[in-house]
């Protein structure tokens, strides 16, 4: 026998009709009450080191599903968990859906963090989530259970690729995270960002946050990683691209500015670039822009030679990757971000 289902929905619970084509006998699919949503904690401190671990556990009892035929049942019934800030309470699509496994649904340390970070959540602050079941037996028949507050602090999601530190005269020779070179394919090759000043241009590659491992002097283009070894040194004052391969013992230093190009801003004209203006306080490259609705990119010395896109995730770039995209035209602050060395970053601020 064919079955069309029409659906109905009661106040304690769904009933399911569907017409038999052949005798036009009526089957009915009625549930019992909706289940009561339970999550294993309602405070959660998000930490880094844990983000593979479970942050939190959601369960519930398995909801009734009665079919008046049961020759002819399926198991039509999903689950999922919706999450949302309590401030939109699922006004708009939840910033994380979880599905759910038999009657519970987990979510890691990483998912609910990245979920918190994409909703532009304040990090290291605690913030006020909500989430609830959702019961689908039908695409346009959804149920929802309660709803449960959560209390979740997420942190920063830095990413520290393999380094080598930069310590000179432009950090006093100190070593830091904030000076360093790191390895995007995890080899022999670095890459970073500095900004040096007059005056202030000799420095090191060191293989540790101090002087105790390998260290890397030398002369233009040539490292050595000998104990008497000279200084690096740029030839001038600016913002550098550094590379260094302690492998081939080689190493470059390329003066770079930033702009923003692209259909968004002022077109993808050679001379379109909207410059942006390096912070010295910050560290970080920055613009107001009037933006239309379209796609852009950030670029080098006003050439393709070095340009950012689109990365693997939200607001992380890619060399060479695709278009970033403008949705609703507007005045944005934007920040483009290379401290970081090999993982770089932006944000787009409305203004």
């Amino acid at each position: 026998m064919k079955f069309t289902p029409y659906l109905a929905v009661a106040i304690a619970g769904m009933a399911i009709f569907s017409a038999c084509e052949k005798d036009s006998e009526m089957v009915t699919v009625n549930i019992g009450e909706l289940p009561t949503l339970n999550a294993s904690t309602d405070s959660l401190i998000l930490l880094q080191e844990n983000a593979a671990d479970t942050a939190v556990i959601f369960n519930w009892s398995p909801l009734d599903v009665n079919w008046s035929n049961n020759e002819v049942s399926t198991n039509i019934l999903t689950y999922e968990v919706q999450i949302s800030t309590k401030e939109r309470n699922f006004q708009g699509a939840p910033i994380l859906t979880i599905d759910a496994q038999g009657t519970t649904a987990a979510a890691t340390v990483q998912q609910l963090n990245t979920a918190m970070i994409e909703a532009k959540l304040p990090l290291e602050e605690r913030s006020n989530l909500v989430a609830r079941l959702a019961l689908t037996l039908a695409p346009n028949k959804v149920q929802y259970s309660n709803v449960l507050e959560l209390k979740v602090t997420p942190y920063e999601d830095v990413v520290m690729l393999p380094s080598l530190f930069i310590a000179g005269a432009l950090n006093n020779w100190i070593h830091s995270n904030d000076f360093r070179v790191g390895s995007i394919n995890s080899d022999t090759k670095y890459e970073g960002y500095a900004n040096f000043t007059a005056g202030n241009l000799a420095f090191k590659f060191s293989s540790q946050a101090n002087w105790g491992g390998t260290n890397y002097g030398g002369t233009t283009g040539k490292l050595s990683n000998a104990g008497n070894a000279d200084n690096l040194e740029v030839p001038a004052a600016g913002y550098y691209l550094l590379k260094a391969d302690t492998e081939a013992l080689t190493w470059t230093a390329t003066p770079v500015t930033w702009g923003i190009i692209g259909a968004a801003a002022k077109g993808w004209g050679d001379n379109d670039d909207v410059a942006l203006t390096y912070d010295e306080t910050e560290n970080v490259w920055t613009a107001t822009v009037d933006f239309s609705a379209g796609p852009f990119k950030f670029r080098a010395n006003k050439a393709w030679t070095i340009s950012f896109g689109a990365g693997a995730r939200a607001g992380v770039l890619s060399y060479g990757g695709g278009d970033l995209q403008i949705t609703e035209a507007g005045r944005y602050l934007v920040t483009l971000d290379l401290r970081n060395a090999g993982y770089y970053t932006y944000t787009i601020e409305a203004q």
